[in-house]
């Protein structure tokens, strides 16, 4: 087995990825909950979730389409203001929206959709929307800042209006959070050969093809403090290639141990976060199949391993395209 030391700076080569949704947004920026169509009027709408707030917006069917259904000349934009529109040739304008081909769609926490990922900017996690960047949470039990809720004091209303978790240990340590990750795993278990495999279909899909996750309990992986979480989920973050991972000279506070497993025919490729280069103590650890190009596929592998980690027990997750990887990994 080839085995290699990587720091993180190794991935910082982006790369795009593909899913099989096409999702509508609305003119004030919501997101459609239902098809976007006429639906017996002489333009298109949907129902709507975030936006202007109301249950209802105009939608585009295609990109570059005006809500009556005109080619937009112009691009469809806020202009300044709340509600996107376009300009056609004769100086007329209409409303109009943007699509996207993500399967998927984030919101800030203050429940309004993102129109990018939710990510680091400074010291915090935030994402745009239509009143600007607000704070949100890329997992499930991890604050804008990356902290993780305390394992007795999980993220939950605790009869407020908002999801919030206690982070530390003074009465003042609490922050907003997201309770439940749209993308978490629903773990179906089957029994083979006295051994029990644990998997889950994700909700995403590459070029029409099913990703898996596969979890096995790991004794080797330790229990991160929540400083130790904070930062593995900020380099997890930074995360921006699934492929060429090459040696680094540069150091960090965290370092990956590479090797590389074939099965099946298929070259997998086996990265352990640790704590640091000299105790080589893991605190994730993730397989991940050389198909796979979804970026944010192998981000939500590595912190779903750590969150094991930091609420046990841990698990390694594998990661595999088309079919779930059974081979061992021992």
């Amino acid at each position: 087995m080839m085995r290699v030391y990587v720091a993180l700076i190794a991935f910082f080569s982006l790369i795009s990825w593909t899913s099989s949704h096409i999702v509508h947004y609305t003119s004030s920026g919501g997101v459609c909950t239902n098809t976007c169509g006429y639906h017996d009027y002489k333009y298109t709408w949907c129902k709507q979730m975030g936006g202007s707030g109301h249950n209802w917006d105009y939608c585009s069917l295609e990109e570059g389409l005006a809500v009556s259904g005109e080619k937009c000349d112009s691009p469809c934009d806020f202009w300044g203001g709340s509600y996107q529109y376009c300009y056609f040739k004769n100086g007329k304008w209409n409303y109009c929206s943007m699509l996207s081909e993500w399967g998927f769609f984030e919101y800030s926490l203050k429940n309004n959709s993102c129109k990018n990922n939710c990510r680091i900017i400074g010291e915090r996690f935030q994402c745009e929307t239509i009143y600007g960047f607000e704070p949100c949470s890329p997992f499930r039990d991890v604050t804008p800042t990356g902290l993780p809720c305390h394992i007795n004091y999980q993220c939950a209303k605790y009869g407020c209006s908002t999801y919030k978790c206690h982070t530390g240990k003074r009465e003042s340590d609490w922050d907003l959070c997201t309770p439940k990750d749209k993308d978490e795993c629903i773990w179906q278990a089957s029994v083979t050969n006295s051994s029990v495999t644990e998997i889950c279909t994700l909700v995403y899909s590459q070029k029409k093809s099913n990703l898996f996750f596969r979890r096995k309990m790991q004794t080797k992986i330790v229990h991160p403090t929540k400083e130790q979480f904070k930062d593995a989920v900020h380099l997890i973050d930074n995360l921006s290639t699934t492929r060429n991972l090459s040696e680094s000279d540069t150091l960090s506070k965290m370092y990956f141990y590479k090797e590389s497993i074939l099965c099946n025919g298929i070259n997998y490729t086996s990265v352990e976060l640790w704590l640091d280069n000299n105790t080589n103590k893991t605190i994730a650890h993730v397989i991940f199949s050389e198909i796979l190009s979804m970026i944010k596929v192998l981000r939500l592998a590595f912190y779903t391993s750590l969150h094991s980690a930091f609420y046990s027990p841990a698990y390694t997750i594998i990661v595999s395209v088309g079919e779930p990887m059974l081979c061992s990994i021992d």
